[in-house]
């Protein structure tokens, strides 16, 4: 575990991707990205442009409809594969009781369909409120989704944290709406916290969701919500 900067501060909200974060990741990315975009020199070239990652729905954004269709048909096909596959993150419900011991709010994001997030609530009995999938839109990396939860809940970003495996989607998101950040990388493939750009840089970074617990309890002051307004 590390953390770019120590200290207390008021906590009231968790918001959590779901793919690699509450979930174990079963999807094919690469395989599907290929699929989608025409082959490999397709997928090289789209890797190249976003500097080595892609974005799949930003790149057909701009398609003809014909293509989009086709497009999602094949993004459905491998999601749906992976619901097939669900699996919980080892930690993830101890986390979630956790939060609810200590009345801290926690909510979802995901670039997944709703579907799959509606799986993932009944499979696992937990419940995240508000829980936004890619049917809300702009979706991460922008900050819309994590400003909407912040809004809902009537916190204000800075007294948030958001939890993800990515950092071009959910850290992104996270700092571009003034929220917190804690970067789950599980097998090390984002390299030492202090080697990160620092505009993508979390303010925390664990290798598994078992940190989280020392991440809170360490740096922030857990405030909980009055029984009244809790979700």
């Amino acid at each position: 575990m590390s953390a770019a900067a120590p200290g207390t501060r008021l906590l009231r909200g968790v918001v959590f991707d779901m793919d690699g974060t509450l979930t174990v990741p079963v999807i094919d990315f690469p395989a599907m990205y290929r699929e989608v975009l025409g082959g490999d020199e397709a997928y090289a070239a789209a890797r190249a442009a976003g500097g080595g990652s892609v974005d799949i729905l930003h790149c057909i954004e701009g398609w003809a409809p014909d293509e989009q269709r086709r497009a999602y048909e094949v993004i459905a096909r491998f999601e749906q594969d992976g619901l097939d596959r669900l699996q919980i993150m080892p930690g993830a419900s101890e986390l979630c009781g956790f939060l609810d011991a200590k009345q801290i709010r926690r909510g979802l994001i995901t670039r997944n369909v709703k579907t799959a997030v509606d799986l993932f609530h009944q499979r696992f009995g937990m419940m995240f409120s508000p829980a936004l999938s890619r049917e809300f839109r702009p979706y991460k990396p922008d900050p819309a989704p994590l400003l909407h939860i912040c809004s809902t809940w009537n916190i204000p970003p800075n007294e948030v944290v958001m939890v993800g495996d990515s950092l071009k989607d959910d850290v992104v998101c996270g700092k571009r709406a003034g929220a917190f950040t804690c970067l789950l990388d599980e097998t090390g493939r984002y390299g030492p916290h202090d080697s990160l750009p620092e505009d993508v840089r979390p303010d925390f970074k664990v290798s598994s969701l078992s940190e989280v617990f020392s991440v809170l309890e360490e740096h922030f002051d857990l405030a909980p919500v009055v029984s009244e307004s809790r979700i």
